[in-house]
């Protein structure tokens, strides 16, 4: 295993490695292990799986395309992680966020349009402006 736990929320507990035939140098498979929350599996599954497959498809442009947004709304309680925080782009021109943002609340991401990338510790005022990735540009 190569990787296990990041720093992120949610998603932490993801996992990566190789899985090598024993006497055999180049014979290995590739495996990622996704969190058991649904949306921590979502968000995981945009953020690195999806880019890592695009790789071994050989395609270059990896990245989630980022753009900056007012948020229309606030967040009072960072976390010490990085948090990704599902929102919807409203009719002004602003960023709405899901009411509720636990792991195990998947209708947050199908109500969702993309995430907000908050650093760690970071508090979000109404008016600040946040890194957005939308879903359309992960797909």
């Amino acid at each position: 295993m190569d990787l296990w736990q990041i720093a992120m929320k949610p998603g932490k507990p993801l996992a990566f490695g190789a899985v090598k035939k024993q006497g055999a140098d180049h014979l290995e498979t590739w495996f990622m292990g996704l969190p058991g929350n649904p949306v921590s599996s979502f968000v995981t599954f945009m953020l690195f799986v999806r880019p890592f497959i695009a790789k071994l498809q050989g395609r270059n442009h990896l990245a989630a395309p980022s753009m900056m947004m007012r948020a229309d709304f606030d967040w009072l309680k960072p976390d010490r992680r990085n948090e990704f925080l599902r929102v919807r782009l409203n009719d002004q021109g602003g960023l709405d966020l899901f009411p509720n943002q636990s792991s195990g609340v998947m209708t947050s991401a199908a109500w969702a349009d993309g995430l907000v990338d908050n650093p760690p510790e970071k508090v979000i005022r109404q008016g600040d402006w946040v890194k957005y990735l939308p879903f359309s540009g992960m797909i």
